[in-house]
């Protein structure tokens, strides 16, 4: 390989060049994964058919942890607003503890009718939601979702329901931790590329 001026170029150089292009074509992909998370998570103020809360870890006392509480207060102030007139609570886990169960548990205590929350308790990840979700949509004939989980969750979770063919719209909560965020970040940035190319599913 020689340079502009004629000149070849040595193997540390065109290592050089290959590095910087790797890092120029890197810096780009992580852009671009980014906004994905970003964008994905930009709230909407549709309305839908319903709204799903993703699940998140149930305390040995069978309460919600502070992600997941922060989700139900979210999901709970969209049913309060009528932006949806359904709830789909979705998270399995084991014995007394399924996510889905406790989730429908503390809507109830406060004040959303049995009758409008629906169960999915099979769940063990974001995928298992999207596709077990959009199944229970398909059967009582709903296309479209409010989909509630914190702001850096939620692309990653609208990208499993929209591959299933339902509209979603981001509904994303509030209770980050400043100081964790960023790892929750660059963890759902790597996930975003491996669930839309539905690598994750070849487990």
């Amino acid at each position: 390989m020689q340079r502009p001026d004629g000149t070849a170029m040595t193997r540390w150089q065109k290592l050089r060049k290959w590095l910087k292009r790797g890092l120029i074509a890197g810096a780009a992909a992580a852009l671009l994964l980014l906004s994905g998370v970003v964008v994905g998570a930009a709230a909407s103020d549709a309305n839908a058919d319903c709204i799903v809360i993703m699940g998140a870890a149930v305390r040995r006392n069978r309460t919600p942890s502070d992600a997941l509480r922060y989700r139900l207060e979210e999901g709970l102030s969209l049913y309060q607003q009528g932006r949806a007139p359904c709830i789909i609570v979705t998270g399995g886990g084991e014995g007394d503890y399924l996510e889905a169960e406790v989730m429908a548990e503390w809507l109830k205590q406060q004040g959303v009718p049995p009758t409008a929350i629906i169960r999915e308790t099979a769940a063990a990840n974001t995928r298992d939601s999207g596709l077990l979700v959009s199944a229970i949509m398909r059967e009582r004939g709903f296309t479209t979702a409010l989909v509630c989980s914190q702001w850096f969750h939620v692309a990653r979770s609208r990208l499993c329901f929209e591959q299933e063919g339902i509209k979603t719209y981001a509904a994303p909560c509030g209770g980050n931790t400043p100081v964790k965020e960023p790892l929750f970040v660059l963890r759902e940035m790597a996930a975003l590329s491996v669930y839309a190319l539905r690598i994750d599913e070849l487990r």
